[in-house]
């Protein structure tokens, strides 16, 4: 599994382009040196620029914004070019395009398998060199992020990239359909959770139609994912690149999902953002989401709902999700000095709080759970402090490039599944022989 083993890459296209980094590299940290002392000084009037792509949209975009905003008063001699691309698709496409005319930005937002692509490339200036700077990273600030986050950001020893939105996969739930069914906790594994599903799916008229379900949705990739961890499988072995996610584990996990809508009948085939809808409708008694779901359901929920983390199989597992932070090498030293004052400043402990609280993002930062922000928006919602445990056993999925095409191959074998097209085996073992090809190449 993805998790305690820093990734490696392919050393042999790394070792061609080494020389002539370190050499690159040893200038940077030279130049680097000297930015604390010339963004502290008062009689500065230069305004330096960081251009910063993203994806943030609806109300984490906003949040971002009033967040920048507040850096900028707080840094009048930085300037943070904020721009939004709509969605990851429209970000990737742009930063492949721009690195190839080697015009990326100051920073992203990046996915690992991105990330994996752009150190091969050689254009990432890796985040370690200004952690052990003289405006770094303590030892303490370090161990006060959690591990599964400084895990998912390390390539060959250091830390790559930082951690930037990163999210627990969770359950919302009706408090008053379960209390008034007399369900008094939410299941805590998954034969439980079927069973859950049916005592709440009702035909409430008799007129033959379900007219309440107990879940809702298709079969993602996501909860897949963890369930395939928590039956003790895996994606695919590091080191042989032999596909395993069509092992026995791989297809009782989705004959389980699968089962749901069909053999059991208790899950509402509905995709896209219906779930949500159904959910605050009152037609869905449960739905799966990411934690950040919250942010855009709260304005519109009526009734009491709570969280809960996933059900397990065999051992907690879950998966997160969520981009991390990039600084490319490309842009002038004075900006990747601002772009760092800003990582730093948007990741501490009081500002991690503010931005998981209003986002429903995890915090990358332990303590700011201690936070009053977070210890109030806790007991507010019932389950949140649970479903941030989650993090204990927390795993990533594979960062490899191979995954970029992996990942849209495994959604496309699971939708072939759900729609009854092929058998969970047949429409896994055609993914694994997909990506194995990948592997090749």
């Amino acid at each position: 599994m993805f998790k305690s083993q820093p990734w490696t890459v392919n050393r042999e296209r790394l070792n061609r382009k080494r020389n002539k980094k370190d050499i690159r590299i040893k200038r940077w940290l030279c130049l680097l040196f000297l930015i604390p002392f010339i963004l502290s000084c008062p009689s500065s009037k230069k305004v330096i620029e960081v251009t910063f792509w993203h994806a943030m949209g609806g109300p984490l975009g906003k949040t971002l914004e009033k967040m920048i905003a507040d850096f900028e008063k707080e840094h009048p001699n930085i300037k943070i070019k904020s721009v939004g691309m709509g969605d990851y698709s429209a970000l990737a496409q742009k930063l492949m395009g721009a690195i190839a005319v080697q015009s990326p930005p100051t920073i992203a937002q990046v996915y690992e398998s991105w990330t994996t692509q752009f150190y091969q490339q050689g254009v990432l200036l890796p985040i370690d060199s200004l952690i052990q700077g003289p405006n770094g990273l303590s030892a303490t600030d370090l161990a006060d992020i959690f591990p599964i986050f400084v895990e998912d950001n390390t390539w060959d020893g250091k830390l790559l990239t930082f951690p930037f939105n990163k999210s627990v996969p969770v359950y919302f739930y009706n408090i008053k359909m379960f209390r008034d069914n007399g369900i008094k906790e939410f299941p805590k594994t998954w034969p439980e959770f079927k069973a859950v599903c049916k005592k709440l799916t009702k035909d409430t008229n008799g007129d033959g139609i379900k007219d309440i379900w107990g879940t809702g949705g298709g079969v993602n990739s996501w909860l897949f994912g963890c369930m395939l961890l928590q039956k003790g499988g895996d994606f695919f072995d590091e080191k042989t690149k032999r596909v395993l996610v069509n092992s026995p584990a791989g297809v009782s996990a989705l004959e389980y999902l699968i089962d749901l809508i069909y053999k059991d009948s208790c899950q509402n085939f509905v995709l896209g953002y219906e779930p949500q809808n159904d959910f605050l409708s009152g037609k869905l008694a449960m739905i799966w989401g990411t934690s950040v779901s919250w942010a855009f359901m709260r304005d519109k929920m009526t009734f009491e709902v709570g969280l809960a983390p996933i059900p397990k199989w065999d051992k907690p597992a879950v998966l997160t999700y969520g981009t991390n932070i990039a600084i490319f090498r490309k842009a002038k030293p004075e900006a990747i000095g601002a772009a760092w004052q800003f990582i730093k400043w948007f990741t501490n402990t009081k500002n991690q709080a503010r931005w998981a609280s209003a986002t429903f993002y995890c915090p990358i930062r332990k303590s700011s759970l201690n936070e009053p922000e977070m210890q109030s928006l806790m007991k507010e919602v019932k389950g949140l402090d649970e479903t941030l445990t989650q993090l204990a056993n927390a795993f990533f999925e594979p960062r490899g490039e191979e995954w970029f095409a992996g990942r849209r191959y495994l959604g496309e074998a699971l939708e072939s599944a759900m729609r009854l097209k092929q058998t969970p085996k047949q429409a896994l073992d055609e993914m694994a022989r997909r990506l194995e090809k990948e592997f090749k190449r």
